[in-house]
């Protein structure tokens, strides 16, 4: 056999850091920043300079760097540019879109890539309905049973795009012959499903998972084919909550929130979640309001929530560096051009995955699920949730570009007529 040169095996080593990065990510936010690291040191060493100019060239890889430029330009007039929270060093992951990007990584590989993150995803299940049903011992008995890592919003955040394209896949799957296959992948897209319902339910994650369902049936013709599709989600959602004493809790919580917002005197009042998230909004509409166009500099946000604290004392108990909604996170540093930057950003983002192709569809669910979950957390810049987004764009949206490109090129007059051979 022959030996592999130095090149080939920093392209696999590549590899195995992007599966590795993959399969952290739901499991270990340490492990998640190693194996990163790893990957980013590798594509430097193998990415060529042609690749990064033409991936640099692209306004899904460029305006991500820009937002990141102007937030580390906004520490210049920020009083507390350093603060924990909120500040530089969470918004540096936007750089592993275009680092993604330029990988060039093929399908196949991103498939890969993806089954690292199902993998991962497969060990948090299985510790989740054991710690459920069993209460695992120590280190993976948490606050709340059925999460036995990282938190419930990344747990259930992973497990809804797990459920897409598992779903997705089965249906293309089942369209192609293969009945047993398409079956396991249906199946466990439920059971990845029945979790979300059964051990803690959330406000955000409701509409994260019922918009990519939503978006599950637009990828699915036909409304037969949707009825048959919509009847087993429905029926594992109503078990799952029938079943759970928590997620009955949760629903009357939730209850409780919409009651309280709509003004209902009769109800009790609102949760400590709606409650501060209502606190957090109001004082950031006014922290904008103060410097609306370039903001108050990066890191300001702990400072600025402090200064209120004497007067209007948050829910919480203390000031938090975070609005808990990404836009107002960031205008309240950089103002409303870096929030109209995060908001073109999506925009950029969503329509370059418009198509009906599985890497499509995919990231599709990548940019609606970050979308609405930073209308109540700011997912952009939180470790899991943040990185997801980043890694994800930047791959599918690699593969996406250059499928684009090479049927251009395969479109254009030239190649024609090279392949015409009457024309020679």
């Amino acid at each position: 056999m022959k030996a592999k040169s130095l090149p080939e095996r920093l392209l696999i080593g590549r590899q195995i850091a992007a599966v590795a990065t993959a399969f952290m990510i739901p499991v270990s936010t340490s492990g998640q920043a190693i194996a990163l690291s790893i990957f980013i040191l590798l594509v430097a060493l193998t990415v060529k300079r042609e690749e990064w100019l033409v991936t640099f060239a692209t306004p899904a890889a460029a305006i991500p760097v820009g937002l990141f430029v102007l937030i580390l330009i906004g520490m210049s007039w920020s009083p507390t540019p350093f603060a924990p929270g909120g500040g530089l060093v969470h918004y540096a992951k936007l750089l592993v879109i275009p680092i993604a990007m330029a990988s060039s990584f093929t399908p196949r590989q991103a498939l890969q890539i993806g089954y690292g993150f199902l993998a991962g995803c497969l060990v948090v299940l299985v510790l989740s309905f054991l710690s459920f049903f069993i209460l695992l011992p120590p280190p993976f008995r948490h606050a709340m049973d059925g999460v036995p890592l990282k938190d419930n919003a990344v747990q259930s955040g992973c497990f809804a795009l797990c459920a897409f394209a598992l779903a997705l896949g089965g249906v293309s799957v089942w369209v192609g012959g293969n009945r047993r296959r398409a079956a396991a992948m249906i199946i466990l897209a439920l059971v990845f499903l029945a979790d979300i319902f059964m051990i803690f339910i959330s406000k955000t994650g409701v509409l994260m998972t019922a918009a990519l369902i939503g978006l599950f049936v637009v990828h699915v013709e036909g409304w037969r084919r949707s009825l048959l599709i919509a009847a087993p989600i429905a029926l594992v959602v109503a078990i799952a909550l029938w079943s759970s004493v928590p997620a009955q809790r949760r629903l009357a919580e939730i209850a409780t929130d919409i009651h309280a917002v709509d003004g209902d005197k009769a109800s009790s009042e609102a949760t400590l979640s709606t409650a501060s998230r209502l606190d957090f909004w109001s004082k950031a509409v006014e922290f904008i309001k103060e410097a609306p166009l370039f903001g108050h500099g990066t890191g300001s946000t702990k400072s600025l929530y402090q200064s209120l604290e004497a007067t209007r004392p948050s829910p919480y108990g203390e000031a938090v560096p975070d609005p808990h909604n990404q836009f107002f996170a960031i205008a309240i540093q950089v103002g409303l051009v870096g929030g109209v930057i995060l908001l073109v950003m999506w925009a950029v983002h969503f329509s370059m995955f418009i198509g009906r192709g599985f890497a499509s569809a995919i990231g599709q669910a990548i940019v609606i699920q970050n979308f609405i979950g930073s209308l109540f957390n700011s997912h952009l810049s939180t470790v899991t949730q943040g990185m997801l987004y980043c890694l994800a764009v930047g791959l599918l949206g690699g593969i996406v570009q250059r499928a684009r490109r090479r049927q251009l090129i395969a479109e254009s007059p030239s190649s024609q007529l090279k392949s015409n051979p009457q024309n020679e």
